[in-house]
């Protein structure tokens, strides 16, 4: 009989131990989500540069991790310490499933307006480049997220979780697992991968188009009609002294103006734009000889950069829905299995791994951004050194 009570000792020091041990995992764990994504948001306060719309959004989803890490995740630590059992009122339970789910919401809806934001970069630049209105829109879609981030969750909050056991604190209403389930993750999720495949169809589409116009763009001399060679004339100056070219206002506005246009998928079958370029050529006599040249924008090495820099932002921020889908995933199909399937069993380590796994994603957000983003890499490396 001694024995035995020796042997039950030793095994819960072992077990409060393990406790302790994982415990001391989710509080560094906790300390990297707030410090990483802290630098996230003082990064893109500070640093001009990154002052954009999409970042607005990617600020957005880093409040929502850093909520998640300084309001959810203590009591899930405590839960751990515990054993499980919760010791406070149900008014405590309440807010704390009710701030588990919203921020999960809120996560979620933040990366579905990253990729409504990204579409309407890469398929709608015009729309997209009006600063005054590109703002507005960026601020609209922050706070329509949290509203509905708290609409979701606030059943919670009012009750609408109730349980038989006071010492448990989960969510427990199996309607409310589902409705949480569809709303916060499965519907969120299949729109923001929707949106990328038409992003990911629409690049494609624009890079064969800028392949196209390599090929067929080349305009041979005397197809030019003269009105857009009178045109031309006016808005292109040459510097006659030297073998250099320059452009008005009214050109580079053009430029612009085409470029726009290009992009715009509303006129996907168009002929590449003409432009005329200015070609001055030293001759043998000392003289110099000045002509203007038919050229597509499409080689333009500006319209390539903002190609390619669009391209890199949403590839980015493909991944970190990836990552999140990875993370997320496994919770949302055993929280659905635990409470409907009768006859399926989720082993209760599984799903605090599939919970904590969940958690771990406010942790890796800044660092996909470090790791695709050179911009936000220099701006952690300047908040660093200072």
């Amino acid at each position: 009989m001694a024995s035995l009570n020796f042997e039950t000792v030793a095994t819960a020091g072992q077990e409060d131990n393990q406790r302790n041990y994982y415990a001391m995992l989710y509080s560094l764990l906790i300390l990297a989500i707030v410090f990483g994504n802290v630098l996230v948001c003082l990064a893109v306060l500070r640093e001009r540069s990154l002052q954009t719309t999409t970042n607005y959004l990617v600020v957005s989803l880093a409040v929502a991790d850093l909520l998640v890490a300084s309001l959810v995740m203590p009591w899930a630590v405590y839960l751990e310490v515990v054993g499980g059992a919760w010791l406070f009122s149900r008014l405590y339970c309440n807010i704390f499933v009710t701030l588990d789910v919203m921020m999960c919401t809120a996560s979620i809806l933040n990366l579905c307006a990253i990729s409504i934001d990204r579409y309407t970069a890469v398929v709608m630049p015009v729309l997209y480049n009006t600063t005054h209105r590109s703002r507005k829109r960026v601020f609209a879609m922050i706070a329509t997220v949290w509203v509905l981030a708290f609409a979701v969750s606030c059943p919670l909050l009012f009750g609408f979780n109730t349980t038989d056991d006071p010492m448990v604190c989960s969510i427990s209403n199996p309607d409310f697992v589902i409705y949480s389930s569809v709303v916060s993750f499965y519907l969120p999720f299949i729109v923001t991968l929707l949106v990328y495949i038409r992003i990911y169809v629409f690049l494609r589409m624009r890079r064969k188009r800028i392949a196209f116009g390599q090929v067929s763009g080349k305009v041979q001399p005397g197809t030019v009609p003269p009105s857009v060679v009178r045109k031309t004339i006016y808005r292109n100056y040459c510097s006659i002294s030297h073998a250099s070219c320059g452009r008005t206002e009214m050109d580079l506005e053009q430029e612009r103006e085409d470029i726009e246009a290009e992009v715009d998928d509303s006129t996907p079958n168009d002929r590449p734009q003409i432009r005329m370029s200015c070609e001055v050529k030293d001759l043998s006599n000392g003289r110099t000889h000045t002509a203007l040249r038919p050229t597509s924008h499409l080689n333009n090495p500006r319209f390539r950069s903002m190609h390619a820099r669009e391209k890199k932002a949403t590839q980015m921020l493909a991944i970190v829905l990836g990552v999140f889908l990875i993370c997320w995933l496994p919770f949302f199909v055993t929280h659905i299995l635990n409470t409907h399937c009768r006859t399926c069993w989720v082993p209760a380590p599984l799903y605090s791994a599939f919970t904590w796994l969940g958690y771990v994603n406010s942790a890796l957000n800044p660092v996909i951004y470090t790791t695709f983003n050179i911009e936000f890499r220099r701006a952690f490396i300047k908040i660093l050194s200072c």
